[in-house]
């Protein structure tokens, strides 16, 4: 193995330490880990990344287990394999949120999830009690909105709401880069402890008329509010968020816990 690639598999299994944690598939972890190289700018769009053979050589994982992390970024559009040449990180717009927790829609096959590609269109700290501050207990709350294009079918509104104090990526972060987290794993990072409890409340709304502008319905339309109080934990408030979903006609798998790893990985 090359110095070059030498050096990633270090950082990797560095990396590794992070995001492996109880209930979470190694190769899980291992995407998780890769998709942190990416999105923090250690790995550019471009960067040529070791062989199977050299993933396995440089790290305590099976041959299985570093296959299926790669066919999981490769679907995730987060790497690119080029035929004679290797495997490579993709460039990277607006990408797809990988292991999602709130938005798992469920496909045609009836044992996977849609894709879904978010995008942060606002960030700003609110004073406006509601909801989220009762569960945040917070002397400051930042309010992040995005919208959430779910495969090619349709868009659902959101607003997570944070404490700024206690997650300071969150305010820190550039858009582009938040657009293509996963939020709960910002929170494994920031706070070293996964997302556990999740209260979750589902209720029939007229969805505002921004929401409407935002996801491309018309104005009036009636949609569903998703209201989500996370903790870490079992008793710790983490975050509040509210998902503004339009009519469809997909199934929502809703999360038991945050350590859910949902339908298509559980296998």
């Amino acid at each position: 193995m090359s110095q070059a690639l030498s050096y990633k598999a270090e950082d990797l299994r560095g990396r590794l330490e992070r995001f492996a944690r109880p209930g979470v598939p190694k190769y899980v972890a291992m995407r998780d880990a890769i998709i942190s190289a990416v999105t923090d700018g250690a790995w550019p769009a471009g960067t040529r990344l070791p062989t199977e053979t050299e993933w396995a050589a440089g790290l305590p994982l099976s041959l299985g287990t570093i296959q299926r992390a790669l066919r999981l970024l490769v679907e995730d559009g987060m790497i690119v394999r080029r035929h004679g040449q290797g495997s490579f990180v993709a460039k990277r717009g607006v990408g797809r949120m990988h292991a999602p927790l709130h938005c798992r829609f469920v496909d045609d096959s009836g044992s996977a999830y849609l894709p879904v590609y978010p995008e942060v269109i606002g960030r700003r700290e609110i004073e406006t009690e509601g909801p989220w501050s009762r569960h945040l207990r917070a002397e400051r709350v930042l309010r992040i909105e995005r919208v959430l294009r779910i495969g090619k079918e349709f868009k659902v509104f959101s607003r997570f709401y944070a404490d700024p104090a206690r997650l300071p990526a969150f305010a820190t972060l550039p858009a582009r880069k938040l657009s293509g987290e996963n939020f709960k794993e910002i929170i494994w990072r920031e706070s070293h402890q996964p997302v556990g409890r999740i209260d979750q409340f589902l209720s029939g709304v007229e969805l505002p008329a921004d929401v409407c502008r935002a996801i491309g319905v018309r104005r009036g339309t009636a949609g569903q509010l998703l209201e989500v109080a996370a903790f870490v934990g079992r008793d710790s408030p983490i975050y509040y968020q509210e998902l503004l979903i339009p009519p469809n006609q997909r199934r929502l798998h809703l999360a038991g816990d945050g350590k859910d790893p949902g339908i298509d990985e559980r296998g």
